[in-house]
């Protein structure tokens, strides 16, 4: 496992990034996973993962417009309760024994309600299949736990998509 530093920071100009539905180019089915790109992100591409009960999805992705790119990761829940369109919250990201907090900042896109927060390193993106699951927690102790048993090859699938288009 390779260690990585990690600063969670508020971006409003980023969260735009995450945004599936809006800018998303073709897209490839790894496991779970859809990897697609967003050609507002620098171009950077991006793996998503749908779920039901509730239904929502997560993503993990490169957002390319900086130098070097960095990444983010995102949630979103049709019909989300507890976080308004520009409201920030606290988010608490544990992926193994290591804890992250940083902020979100809320989105409402197309019915579901959620939001991304930035990582300053694309590699931690990359470095998430070293893990087995991913704990979203936000607002008052909402939880969200993201399987990333499937996601090594998945990652991997990003990680190309990128690579194909900064080439």
């Amino acid at each position: 496992m390779k260690k990585t530093t990690m600063i969670l920071a508020t971006s409003i100009a980023l969260a735009a990034c995450a945004v599936e539905r809006e800018a998303a180019g073709t897209s490839e089915t790894v496991g779970e996973w859809q990897i697609a790109v967003n050609e507002n992100a620098g171009p950077g591409c991006f793996a998503t993962r749908h779920f039901v009960n509730p239904t929502s999805q997560v993503q993990m992705g490169i957002n390319a417009t900086s130098t070097p790119p960095s990444g983010f990761l995102a949630i979103y829940v049709q019909g989300a309760e507890g976080i308004q369109p520009g409201q920030s919250i606290p988010a608490t990201f544990a992926v193994g024994d290591r804890v992250f907090r940083g902020t979100f900042t809320g989105q409402d896109e197309a019915g579901f309600g959620g939001a991304s927060v930035p990582v300053d390193n694309a590699q931690f993106i990359y470095d998430l299949g070293d893990y087995d699951t991913l704990t979203i927690t936000y607002g008052d102790e909402r939880r969200v736990i993201v399987p990333l048993d499937d996601a090594d090859e998945a990652i991997a699938a990003l990680r190309a998509c990128q690579e194909r288009l900064s080439s």
